[in-house]
């Protein structure tokens, strides 16, 4: 079998994005760019809109796969780099393709789109292997190793927190350092009011999005322990990896969370070496692919550690490497569209709908995704 053809399609207009705005974009929320007063009320004001894109490639036995979800600002790479790389080569030599992207994208770029676009390719040649082989990809990865995945909900809508199906409730910290002690207190009883919510026996953990600093996480981590919080995800940016040694320091029983920012094995080895995470969190979209979050999975077990794909819920790819992956024990669901408006159409069919709070991929072979050619572009 031989790589024929690779090409983008965009799934959403800038103009479909904006009609269907969400609590996430929309709201305040603790981000990067708090600090800054003209755009610390909404990340819409700041964020790029690209569109949403899948890759397709091609295969000269009529085999295709798909690739989701890539940022249509990878276009250029993907169709005028990637694939003169890789058409008329066999799609099943996926470590020898991860690795030769890899190397041809170094000059100029590491860590962002290119590793976004190396994302899409990958899981679309996962695709087409698991096609070709009959197979759905969670058995090339090694077979299931749970029957199904529990789910937990990112929402800060507390209706949202009445569907109990949830093993937990994750809450969007609203404010950050720029916002002193008047935040903290705000966020405390955020986590607070939703605690008495919930109740005793449902989780409770915190993102914040690379918004905050050492010193605001400490003493946030001292507002929020009466209140159980299971963990604080993403508190520094990234690249503060000695802000990271710091919190290592941290001995009680909130554990410490990020990834879902960093690319490729690397970039998370460097998280771990910290000695303060102890919950993973690469984007299966973003962070090499299913290739790359399989390798960091296997990192990650020799130190003990546990691995939470970023919106693995919604995403087909994460899915299937969380069922074949001993140290993944359950997903993220987010509801990112307007409730009163509903879920917009997807791009992409076959992800598979949560069932009573739990979710498993499909059984169709590869990831089990299809066009939805009535919302293509």
């Amino acid at each position: 079998m031989k790589i024929t053809q690779v090409r983008c399609n965009p799934l959403i207009r800038k103009k479909e994005m904006n009609s269907q705005p969400s609590w996430l974009s929309e709201t305040v929320i603790a981000n990067p760019m708090s600090i800054y007063p003209a755009y610390a009320q909404k990340r819409s004001s700041w964020m790029a809109q690209f569109s949403s894109m899948v890759v397709i490639i091609d295969t000269d036995e009529g085999i295709q796969g798909l690739g989701v979800d890539c940022s249509g600002a990878a276009q250029l790479i993907v169709e005028e780099h990637f694939a003169r790389l890789l058409i008329g080569e066999d799609p099943f030599d996926i470590e020898r393709l991860w690795d030769q992207l890899f190397r041809a994208a170094l000059p100029y770029d590491r860590k962002g789109l290119a590793t976004i676009a190396i994302s899409a390719v990958d899981n679309a040649l996962w695709d087409i292997l698991g096609k070709a082989l009959q197979q759905p990809v969670y058995r090339l990865l090694g077979g299931a190793t749970k029957d199904e995945l529990p789910v937990y909900e990112t929402t800060n809508d507390r209706t949202d927190w009445e569907d109990d199906v949830f093993f937990g409730v994750k809450l969007a910290m609203p404010y950050g350092p720029a916002d002193g002690r008047e935040g903290i207190l705000k966020n405390r009883d955020l986590v607070k009011a939703c605690r008495e919510h919930i109740g005793d026996t449902r989780d409770i953990m915190l993102a914040c999005y690379m918004a905050w600093d050492v010193e605001f996480t400490i003493r946030m981590i001292d507002a929020v322990e009466p209140y159980g919080v299971r963990w604080i995800e993403e508190a520094l940016p990234p690249d503060n990896l000695k802000g990271y040694e710091k919190l290592a320091h941290y001995t009680g029983p909130i554990a410490l969370a990020t990834g879902e920012h960093e690319y490729t094995r690397w970039g998370h080895r460097d998280l771990i070496n910290t000695g303060a995470i102890a919950i993973l969190q690469p984007d299966v979209a973003w962070v090499g692919g299913i290739t790359e979050a399989r390798r960091i999975c296997a990192m990650a077990s020799a130190w003990g550690l546990t691995v939470v794909p970023h919106g693995g819920a919604l995403q087909a790819p994460a899915l299937h490497l969380m069922k074949s992956q001993v140290n993944c024990p359950f997903a993220e669901w987010v509801r990112t569209w307007d409730r009163a408006k509903g879920r917009p159409k997807p791009g992409i069919l076959g992800i598979p709908d949560l069932e009573h709070g739990r979710i498993q991929p499909s059984d169709q072979p590869g990831l089990g995704m299809q066009l939805n050619d009535d919302v293509l572009v």
